[in-house]
């Protein structure tokens, strides 16, 4: 799994949860302070309320992408273990899974049937 929204990039290690509908959520926990530290940073260099790219990649292999509005980012501590959750209001999405279905369909040989010339 994979989340990208904006300049902040999270690779499956790092996932806890994914969901996608009309709001896309995730959450993750970081183990590494140092690893939280470059989280912590590209988080506050979030922008709410506007326009943000995002793209998700599922364990099927199933890649999302999109626009939404980003309405909060939650940041905790528990212990030696940092996390957080962030949720996206989706204004637009696209799965390109359908893409490649229509370019199978497209790539398929296409018969010609030929009617006779008239004279």
């Amino acid at each position: 799994m994979y989340v990208k929204l904006d300049q902040l990039e999270i690779m499956g290690t790092h996932l806890e949860e994914v969901k996608v509908g009309d709001i896309l959520s995730f959450e993750a926990l970081i183990r590494n302070p140092l690893d939280w530290d470059h989280f912590f940073e590209r988080i506050e260099m979030l922008k709410y309320h506007r326009n943000t790219p995002f793209t998700v990649v599922t364990r099927e292999g199933d890649r999302i992408q999109g626009i939404g509005e980003i309405i909060s980012a939650e940041k905790w501590r528990n212990g030696i273990h940092f996390g957080f959750k962030i949720k996206v209001k989706v204004k637009k999405q696209k799965s390109l899974s359908d893409k490649r279905v229509h370019e199978r369909l497209a790539s398929q040989a296409v018969i010609a049937e030929l009617s006779p010339l008239p004279f």
